[in-house]
């Protein structure tokens, strides 16, 4: 997968984020960054006043694309200082707090998702900054700049042409977040035409009255695009992320989550070694010191019920003297954290380390009782009337790495140098051996059993109505409004809507 450089003095990021090649493998069930899909995921996108994201959306195909599209805001507010927060306080060890305020500044999350849509002529592409969104006006010249719309809040963005988009909104702000998109037809059915990919740009908003800043540091990346085979048939508000089956089966088909992610960073602590052999001077103080920070978003998504899904992950190390270092957390919805808020430490003064990040647990309710939705279960039982009990979801990650120096260091208020920053999507990786880096699905109502395919199943229940099913011959077909659910795997719940042009 592409990395993008963004600052000459950050040459050593590049060769440390190269290396993730020697870990990566390729299969053709997994979403990719570099092909483009039917479902388009940014994972980190940054609109909160002192960062702000440039959003990229590109429709590859000779004719009309639409696209239905979520922002999933993450962000939290720590009680005493105010400050932005994105990982729950008890996540965090006392070394490295949430918040800066002490025990009492406690860091209270939100998960709030806002949705608008997106018409593409062909071969368009289209670009919008989240803070301000975009409005086309067919009255500017084409070669005209985009403009602050007067009076507008928050502040509005009027960039010329004449694209069926109309107007994308900004999210609620501040934000920190996700974006997805997913690619359907006009009444808002999803479409299995994989003709949309996208990049972000996240850029640090330059210092006020700022002398020594020539421009604004940005990290760039390329979204993770999920690509499919055939759209829904049985229910077309639930995109399965199942990966390839057999074609004798009725399955709807849309390539699998991975089963692990993985990249090379520097270690906590460790120093950026180019940077200090090109100016010494610079880093003769407080060092060149890289952060590293991921960013980490379940597989699984209910933007239909408004339900922010649960996950599980195991992160684990490995640094250059094969030391192995490993934590175990669960998160909801969204989460930004450095390797040091989780009690990472560098154990042997090591300079890179393999970080990888694994999917763990063993169910989740996605529906039944009320207040058993989104808990652990082992079987349908355990989440109540109506019970399913779902595959634990899968993870996305993305990497963000800052590279200070003795100009970032400085106390605040002498300090007008931004930071260096990059980022990176990690590679997929096969942990089985199975030759696929998609992962595998369960078994509904033997969620202990893993399977590729439904033929590995002994047989399926109803998603609705719980009664016996089987999507293989001899085919056991559900009633009407219902589908048979048999190797489950992550899904992506969405309302299907007709899509209409919004002209400004």
């Amino acid at each position: 997968m592409r990395v993008q450089k963004r600052n000459p003095w950050l040459y050593s990021l590049g060769v440390v984020l190269a290396a993730m090649a020697l870990w990566g493998t390729r299969a053709g069930a997994d979403v990719t960054s570099d092909r483009p899909g039917s479902v388009v995921i940014w994972p980190k996108v940054i609109a909160d006043g002192t960062r702000d994201t440039l959003i990229t959306l590109t429709n590859t195909r000779n004719e009309q694309a639409y696209a239905h599209c979520e922002y999933v805001n993450g962000i939290g507010i720590c009680r005493v200082s105010g400050a932005y927060c994105t990982l729950a306080s008890e996540d965090a060890v006392a070394s490295a707090p949430s918040c800066p305020g002490g025990d009492a500044d406690v860091c209270d999350l939100a998960w709030q998702s806002d949705d608008f849509d997106v018409i593409l002529t062909r071969q368009q592409p289209t670009i919008w900054r989240v803070s301000t969104g975009r409005v086309d006006d067919p009255l500017q010249a084409p070669d005209g700049a985009c403009q602050i719309i007067p009076n507008t809040v928050p502040p509005r963005q009027s960039c010329p042409g004449f694209f069926l988009v109309g107007q994308v909104r900004p999210p609620v702000q501040p934000f920190r977040g996700e974006l997805r998109c997913i690619q359907t037809t006009m009444d808002g059915s999803a479409l299995a035409a994989n003709g949309l990919k996208g990049e972000a740009t996240i850029e640090t908003l330059t210092f006020p009255d700022s002398v020594h800043i020539p421009g604004a540091q940005i990290s760039k990346y390329n979204s993770i695009n999920v690509r499919a085979i055939s759209p829904p048939t049985d229910d077309p508000s639930i995109l399965p992320l199942n990966g390839v089956f057999p074609a004798n089966e009725l399955y709807n088909v849309y390539n699998a989550c991975p089963e692990s992610v993985e990249f090379t960073n520097y270690a906590v602590g460790a120093d950026d070694l180019v940077a200090g052999s090109i100016s010494p001077a610079t880093c003769a103080g407080t060092g060149c010191p890289v952060t590293t920070e991921i960013t980490l978003l379940p597989c699984r998504a209910d933007f239909e019920n408004e339900i922010a899904t649960r996950f599980s992950v195991d992160i684990r190390y490995t640094n250059e003297f094969e030391q192995t270092l490993s934590v175990e957390r669960t998160f909801n919805c969204w989460v930004n954290f450095t390797l040091e808020q989780l009690g990472f430490s560098n154990v042997a003064a090591s300079t890179f380390q393999r970080t990888r990040i694994n999917p763990s647990g063993s169910g989740l309710c996605i529906d039944g009782e009320q207040d058993l939705i989104n808990q652990p279960c082992a079987n349908d039982a355990a989440c109540g009337t109506g019970g399913v009990c779902a595959p634990a979801s899968g993870v996305l990650a993305l990497v963000e790495e800052f590279h200070d120096s003795d100009l970032t260091l400085l106390p605040l208020g002498n300090n007008t140098y931004a930071r260096g920053t990059d980022a990176a999507n990690p590679y997929s990786v096969d942990v089985n051996g199975d030759g696929s880096i998609g992962r595998p699905g369960h078994c509904r109502g033997a969620l202990t059993t893993a399977c590729t395919s439904d033929m590995g199943c002994p047989a399926g229940k109803c998603r609705v109505s719980g009664a016996a099913c089987s999507n293989v011959p001899p085919i056991v077909a559900c009633g009407a409004g219902d589908f048979c659910d048999q190797c489950m795997n992550d899904e992506i719940r969405f309302q299907p809507d007709v899509i209409v042009p919004v002209m400004p």
